[in-house]
């Protein structure tokens, strides 16, 4: 059986809206047309084959758009089977 392609989302990385998009857009190798917010992003994460995304330092998704972001993976997880979703500090 293959092995899932795994990501590791560095959470101290994502302190500002816009450090965490482009952050993403590299991570996850989203196209240039990428929206940059919420709903773009859980729409190129919906696209993506099947996997296991890593939260690395949770803790560090703080505040407001920290807890929105959040949202977005947990959804993802929910949604689709075939994503698996983890934290590691």
């Amino acid at each position: 059986m293959d092995e899932l392609r795994e990501y590791v989302v560095n959470c101290r990385l994502l302190d500002t809206k816009e450090a965490a998009h482009r952050y993403f857009k590299g991570l996850f190798d989203f196209p240039d047309y990428y929206g940059g917010n919420l709903d773009a992003l859980y729409d190129c994460l919906s696209e993506l084959p099947p996997c296991r995304i890593v939260l690395r330092y949770p803790h560090m998704l703080r505040g407001d758009y920290g807890r929105k972001l959040r949202v977005v993976f947990d959804d993802l997880a929910d949604e689709r089977d075939d994503i698996e979703l983890t934290e590691r500090d």
